[in-house]
């Protein structure tokens, strides 16, 4: 086994678990209690069951790249796929968090930056805490055109 199967195959684990934790919060289960954050973790906000759908089948796709192996270039490309969809789910967590600072009043249409500092403070969703993890990833883009 090589180290980036394990790598990606303990990533897979990660993701796919914050997944199944997001999809049972999604549908109504306090699984832990709804009002509840460990550390710097938080699983809640709005689309919480689709960003845990997407989280599941990215950790799922880490989980069978690693295990079918990481030298066929097929399984590259699911890992590749799956670490885009991390990247999809952060993104857009940490967009709404930086247009959640801005104030509502119809005068004010920028944030000033204690606001976004504190926008942007913990507690992050599992997506943002797996995002740095899902670059080495980047090492299996395409090779086309190189010798």
């Amino acid at each position: 086994m090589r180290f980036d199967d394990a790598y990606f195959g303990l990533l897979g684990v990660a993701v796919g678990l914050a997944g199944l934790l997001a999809v049972a919060r999604g549908v109504g289960l306090a699984i832990p209690d709804p009002q509840s954050t460990l550390a710097v973790v938080s699983v809640s906000g709005t689309f919480l069951l689709w960003r845990g759908i997407v989280l599941l089948s990215a950790g799922v796709f880490y989980f069978q790249g690693a295990t079918e192996g990481l030298a066929n270039p097929a399984m590259q490309a699911r890992v590749f796929m799956a670490s885009v969809m991390v990247w999809i789910v952060a993104g857009a967590d940490l967009l709404g968090r930086l247009l959640g600072a801005v104030p509502g009043d119809s005068e004010v249409w920028v944030a000033g930056s204690g606001e976004v500092l504190a926008a942007m403070g913990p507690p992050y969703s599992p997506a943002v805490l797996a995002a740095p993890f899902a670059l080495a990833a980047l090492a299996y883009r395409s090779r086309e055109g190189s010798p």
